[in-house]
């Protein structure tokens, strides 16, 4: 098994400004996709020798991962199933650990036969001795109602997807808002108080769909647009609160390499598309994601799933909010899968295709 490292990163890599630090107060902060137990489709993990597809040995791996070895103030976990959340990590980081949780799953699909609590879907987990929980909310990524202006339901309605299946054959075509419709990714946000600093922190987890780049960029701004209404929400009523007392914290599995539209569009580029120009709307409270800091040697994917493999696990900030002090190295698993000639995860050692993606982050002013 290889040892990760975590790593301190130095000023160096922060992009062209001194850095003058005006709070030490620092919070670890993961996000991770466990891989369901569902979606272990035999025909993508034939490399995966039989009993480490197993569930009750992969979950044995990760109770070390998550609550012990790489466990951090907030966690944001992709690919949770109602069921283990419920009987398992919700009471267990309850009484162990003293840590509060929320959970958000997924509408079953047509093809799905289990029951409802075998569907998965993303949780946040939260040291209470760190933090005040205030609110929690959550969204379906298909209900676009009241979030898109009549011109950007046009381009939805009249843009084409060219569909494929899950070899990448074509299969037909429809229009992006009937394919966004039959999606059935959410988003899950957890408001939370700082108590050493005061500072007031919403947190984003999701898992967005894993194919169309369409379809991915107009779920990313529908979190936006959400995630709008959830600060304002958070401030109405609370005396001396301001939307620059506000910092956001956005992570999860998004199925997207740093070159693609939806990173350009969290950076706060503009995306054009048709007579539309996409800019997303909460670039004042997210601007950069950890990779941004850290040198290409440190990761070279993050997901090790057969032919699926790149980076598209992701903590987004803004750089005047948040710091990045520490993270955890990814390139030891590379290292490790080569020298093992093995062709990705999971496998002896890491119960998930995807890493665990760890951080310790400063807090600004």
């Amino acid at each position: 098994m290889c040892t990760r490292k975590l790593l301190p990163i130095g000023n160096s890599l922060l992009s062209g400004r001194a850095f003058q630090p005006t709070n030490k107060a620092s919070i670890t902060f993961m996000t991770y996709n466990i891989l369901s137990p569902h979606y272990m489709w035999p025909q993508v993990y034939t490399y995966v020798p039989e009993k480490y597809k197993d569930w009750s040995y992969r979950h044995k791996l990760l109770e070390r991962e998550l609550l012990n070895l790489y466990r951090a103030d907030i966690m944001c976990v992709q690919e949770l199933t109602g069921k283990d959340y419920e009987n398992f990590w919700k009471p267990r980081f309850q009484r162990k650990l003293n840590y509060g949780s929320s959970f958000i799953a997924k509408t079953p699909p047509k093809y799905w036969t289990r029951s409802q609590d075998e569907m998965d879907g993303v949780g946040i987990f939260y040291n209470l001795a760190k933090f005040e929980h205030i609110s929690t909310a959550s969204i379906y990524l298909n209900d676009l109602v009241g979030l898109f202006n009549l011109s950007e339901l046009n381009y939805l309605k009249t843009t084409q997807i060219t569909l494929t299946d899950g070899a990448g054959e074509v299969v037909g075509k429809d229009s992006l808002l009937n394919v966004l419709h039959g999606r059935n990714q959410v988003s899950l946000f957890v408001s939370l108080m700082h108590k050493e600093s005061r500072t007031l922190f919403v947190v984003i987890n999701t898992h967005l769909y894993w194919k169309y780049d369409e379809v991915k960029l107009c779920q990313c701004l529908t979190i936006m647009r959400k995630l709008h209404r959830v600060i304002k929400q958070l401030l109405m009523g609370r005396e001396g609160a301001t939307y620059s007392r506000v910092k956001i914290l956005f992570a999860g599995d998004l199925n997207s390499p740093p070159d693609s539209p939806v990173i350009k569009f969290l950076k706060g580029e503009g995306v054009q598309r048709s007579n539309l120009s996409l800019i997303n709307p909460l670039r004042p409270y997210l601007n950069h994601y950890i990779y941004q800091d850290t040198s290409a040697q440190l990761f070279q994917h993050t997901c090790y799933s057969g032919k699926l493999k790149g980076i598209f696990d992701y903590i987004w900030y803004h750089d005047c909010d948040f710091r990045l002090k520490k993270i955890l190295s990814g390139t030891e698993v590379s290292q490790e899968l080569e020298l093992l000639k093995e062709f990705g995860l999971p496998n002896k050692d890491h119960p998930s295709d995807h890493i665990p993606v760890l951080t310790e982050l400063e807090i600004l002013e």
